[in-house]
């Protein structure tokens, strides 16, 4: 489906997600393609009619697919009601849990609930897979026909055809079957044969494009190509109206085979609990809910809401506190967030402070009163949220203030510049994909850019494995340095462990001591139009190393830095992952 279109909004995860695979992945596929061209306009148009051709297909055996997924369900309901009833639920805050062996342990079931789920999702899909089967086959014979002057698009569509036509043709595990297995090992252990599903299922996300075709195309489409487009969106967007009623039948489902009840069932509701106008001219509002973040969770979110003049109602994302967490109110997160030459800074503070004082580079202070939570939303505590233009100064220190306007704590921030960006470029929607590896044991892995923070690209590590940690280091909480590392590590059977992240000055490489000795990072270059201050450096390891090395270009040491507290807490969550 091309990324122009009608996308369903917001993030569905876990169980919700099953639902949206009965009704989205239907979608993903393309239609036989009645006759190919070496043109590029021609093959364009050639591919976009086959989207539209199949779209009404799908249409047209809407009521077919639905009730043969509905009687699949039935038949599973019928076999193993109450079978997971003792499952446990993930905390869905795990950097609040005490101890990396909790950590993992919190992994390990999630992991696990992950893939259960899957195989529910797959199973109830599985007759219409077989109902589309032919299509997906006439389908693959005909791309193989069309050509573009860019190399790169037919083997993509080819590629992407080959993923779906092995992806019905997999075989699914009784569901009912791999749910006792997993029960009876006291929710520890898969079967053997949710295991191999697992590595499948992983295998086919990490082979799967990156990047959208749409704007690979789009410069061969014509108007008719973009009428036949929206034609083809509004299709889709009747096949999405039915994805409620799959998704209140999935839940009915699960309550049978003893799933706990999900966030999404029962949102909790939202309440405003104050409002004001920042330093820059912006609004925002605060919002609280009546309960916490989900089963097996102490946290009770409060998130920001900012409105600015000509755009609409944004929340905060991509900080380390949003939503701000008040389960451990003696954890200082401040959030800080450059967007469009704005500077947003926000965080919770103890019920004490009633004011703060922002302090900026130029001297300036701007004062502002805290937002007050009370007991039944999580509190008592404050919010702090505050907006400032940043091309004439920046924040320097937070000054916190109690009811005689006492100092109670100033907290210093890091130094960054916001600037607004003379020429606006849109990130890679679905990221950009920087490096590809393989871990000591031959596993492929890749570093990708996926939307900026701080006006920086946001790295994240994909090894297509699990179990998987990635922790993402918190720029705010350190004093600036030249490599701010991120770490993602993989446990048995698959151990590894994979430092990354952006190089900047005076740092022209780095350094890892290894029981073998040392071992230069790689350094691959990022491309201008992620606006990163340097390169990313990145290596990949069987065991973290104990130190990092940073240099500069005349190979003198910027600073060192032991990884030795980290491998401990690495080797801990290990532990409480393994499958017993």
């Amino acid at each position: 489906m091309r990324a122009r279109r009608k996308r369903w909004s917001g993030r569905w995860s876990g169980r919700a997600g099953t639902a949206l695979v009965l009704a989205s992945t239907t979608l993903c596929c393309s239609a036989p393609i009645a006759a190919a061209s070496n043109s590029d306009e021609q093959a364009t148009h050639a591919y976009l009619t086959a989207e539209y051709k199949l779209s009404r297909a799908f249409l047209h055996d809407a009521a077919a697919v639905r009730g043969a997924e509905s009687a699949a369900g039935t038949q599973i309901a019928r076999e193993c009601p109450e079978v997971l009833a003792g499952m446990p639920q993930p905390s869905l805050n795990p950097l609040a849990l005490p101890t990396p062996r909790a950590r993992g342990e919190n992994a390990r079931l999630t992991n696990q609930q992950d893939t259960i789920e899957a195989e529910l999702a797959a199973a109830l899909v599985k007759p219409r897979d077989s109902l589309y089967r032919p299509a997906e086959e006439a389908y693959a014979a005909e791309v193989r026909q069309l050509s573009w002057s860019d190399p790169t698009i037919g083997p993509r569509i080819q590629a992407a055809a080959a993923a779906r036509l092995e992806r019905v043709s997999t075989p699914v595990p009784p569901f009912c079957a791999a749910a006792r297995a997993w029960a009876q090992s006291g929710y520890r252990a898969l079967s053997a044969g949710s295991r191999e599903f697992a590595v499948s299922r992983e295998a086919r996300k990490s082979s799967a494009p990156r990047e959208s075709l749409s704007t690979l195309l789009e410069p061969y489409e014509n108007a008719s190509d973009r009428a036949l487009i929206r034609k083809t969106s509004a299709v889709e967007s009747k096949l999405l109206a039915g994805i409620e009623v799959a998704f209140q039948a999935n839940l009915r489902l699960e309550r049978i085979l003893g799933f706990p009840r999900a966030e999404t069932e029962e949102p909790k509701k939202q309440i405003v609990l104050g409002h004001g106008r920042t330093a820059a001219g912006t609004r925002f509002e605060v919002f609280g809910t009546s309960g916490i973040l989900g089963i097996g969770s102490s946290c009770h979110p409060v998130t920001v809401a900012y409105t600015r003049p000509g755009a609409p109602e944004v929340l905060l994302v991509g900080g380390p506190n949003n939503p701000i967490c008040l389960s451990k109110p003696g954890e200082r997160h401040p959030a800080l967030f450059c967007e469009e030459g704005v500077e947003t800074i926000q965080t919770a503070v103890p019920s004490s402070v009633r004011s703060v004082r922002l302090v900026l580079a130029d001297g300036r202070t701007i004062g502002s009163r805290v937002i007050h939570v009370p007991r039944k939303n999580g509190g008592p505590a404050g919010i702090y949220a505050q907006e400032i233009r940043g091309s004439s100064s920046h924040a320097v220190s937070l000054v916190e203030l109690n009811a005689t306007d006492e100092v109670v704590l100033a907290l210093n921030l890091p130094r960054y510049r916001c600037v607004k960006p003379r020429h606006r470029q849109e990130f890679p929607l679905n990221g950009a994909e920087l490096a590809t590896g393989h871990t000591p044991e031959g596993e492929p892995f890749t570093v990708g850019a996926f939307g900026e923070f701080n006006g920086e690209p946001f790295l994240s590590v994909n090894a297509g494995v699990n179990p998987e940690l990635n922790e993402l280091t918190i720029k705010e909480l350190q004093a600036p340095k030249a490599f701010p590392w991120s770490l993602s590590i993989g446990c048995a059977p698959h151990p590894y462990a994979i430092l990354y992240g952006i190089l900047a000055p005076p740092g022209k490489s780095v350094t890892a001591q290894t029981p073998a000795g040392a071992v230069a990072l790689n350094v691959v270059p990022i491309e201008p139009r992620l606006h990163a201050k340097g390169p990313l450096v990145y290596g990949s390891f069987s065991a973290l190393p104990s130190e990092l090395v940073v240099r500069r270009s005349d190979g003198s040491t910027v600073y060192t830095e032991s990884l030795v507290a980290k491998d401990k807490e690495a080797a801990e969550f290990c532990e409480g992952y393994v499958e017993s």
